[in-house]
């Protein structure tokens, strides 16, 4: 038995794994992978390929996949351009100072008497118009104790902590992880108990992360493409990622999911990145692939235009723009990529002008341009889904349906 047949030997529906639920994460982070899913996936192919030394997700999000890394003993590159992701990923697979947290915890309660009243207000532009006065009174108390901390993982512990209550406690609303106000009569109503919120999450979470890594690690925050130049031909003995299915602005906006915690946390804690991300709400999304539509050549235009039937010439623009972006991603991941090594990619087929656009066969093309030949693809039913079944209205055609099944797309470098 060879490792395709081994990953199609499950009973149907395996991959769907229906009974998952991630509960009570220190902090939710939009379109996460199914952690137990990507976990016999990367058995399995260690089953077939004990030579694996490093593992490579240019598009970690919150760092599912490199954490499982962590757990089989592999070490770990990871890249986002989201810095929130970045930091969530590190903490996963870097831990805290097992030794001290818990007298480190103590102090950073002990704090919030000791600097009541003492605290200036965190400001940033329009504030106001994400927290109340009050909130922000209490977030800034927050931030001000954290930063006393002496340690720098057991602080961005702590920063994960924190974002999760940054998000709790703002004027936006949890339907959608675009930037919306909420009602006034919500915003009014909300109790102010931001502190008592963060120590439940910091006391209900510190445990899972009392651990020093047993692996080497390198996370980067930026342009996957950018970052993968600095790696060397036939350097990286498995890629495995999930990639956007489109551009953040119509896919899942990250950075406007991302943005008001960003704001609250001191950037030195953070992985290095420029801050021209943190300058307007919309900029994470815009530096994202696709996330500015561009020119592309002539021939490519026609190249992809193969794949696509009935799009309406704008939808095309932005279409072309985020194939085009993720074709230079996906020939540096072939160039790093051993040869004999496996590519796996893990995405979905969105919709526009309520058509389904063939991203799987996308990939396949990509695949036979940049010498790699596909072992096998496994489907799966999206499951405990975030958002709505459907989404927007388009023209005359009603409510456009979400995406309900997923492609696991295993390549090999020939």
């Amino acid at each position: 038995m060879n490792l395709a047949e081994k990953l199609n030997s499950y009973a149907d529906n395996y991959w769907d794994f229906a009974h998952y639920r991630e509960n009570n994460p220190v902090l939710q982070y939009p379109a996460k992978m199914v952690a137990p899913m990507q976990r016999q996936l990367l058995k399995d192919i260690l089953e077939f390929d004990s030579d694996i030394y490093n593992i490579l997700d240019p598009f970690m999000g919150s760092g599912t996949v490199l954490d499982i890394s962590r757990e089989l003993g592999i070490n770990a590159i990871g890249f986002d351009i989201n810095p929130l992701a970045t930091l969530i990923t590190g903490v996963r697979l870097e831990g805290i100072a097992t030794e001290a947290i818990e007298k480190s915890i103590s102090e950073l309660f002990g704090r919030f008497n000791l600097l009541l009243g003492n605290v200036d207000n965190h400001t940033f532009f329009n504030i106001e118009k994400w927290f109340r006065e009050d909130i922000i009174e209490a977030l800034s108390l927050i931030r001000a104790a954290i930063i006393e901390e002496k340690d720098i993982r057991t602080r961005r512990f702590f920063w994960c902590c924190f974002a999760e209550t940054v998000k709790k406690f703002s004027n936006t609303r949890t339907s959608t992880f675009k930037l919306h106000v909420k009602e006034e009569e919500k915003i009014n109503n909300m109790k102010n108990n931001c502190i008592d919120e963060f120590k439940r999450n910091v006391l209900m979470h510190y445990l899972e992360y009392c651990f020093k890594t047993n692996i080497d690690v390198e996370l980067k925050t930026g342009d996957s493409c950018e970052l993968l130049k600095n790696y060397s031909t036939n350097s990286i003995d498995l890629i495995c990622t999930s990639p956007p299915y489109g551009d953040n602005h119509t896919t899942v906006t990250y950075g406007q999911y991302s943005i008001l915690p960003l704001l609250w946390f001191d950037i030195n804690d953070l992985a290095p990145f420029d801050t021209i991300l943190l300058e307007k709400f919309t900029a994470i999304d815009r530096e994202s692939l696709g996330g500015r539509i561009k020119k592309i050549e002539n021939a490519k235009e026609k190249e992809y235009n193969v794949l696509l039937n009935n799009i309406s010439a704008e939808k095309k623009k932005k279409i072309f723009s985020f194939w085009n972006d993720y074709e230079l991603v996906y020939s540096q991941m072939a160039r790093v990529l051993k040869p004999g090594k496996l590519l796996v990619l893990t995405l979905g087929n969105r919709r526009v002008d309520n058509k389904e656009l063939p991203f799987d066969k996308f990939n396949d093309y990509l695949a036979r341009k940049y010498n790699l030949e596909i072992e096998t693809t496994l489907s799966r039913n999206i499951m405990g889904k975030r958002m709505p079944l459907k989404v927007s209205h388009i023209g005359k055609q009603g409510a456009v349906k979400s995406m309900s099944k997923e492609y696991i797309k295993i390549y090999k470098k020939k």
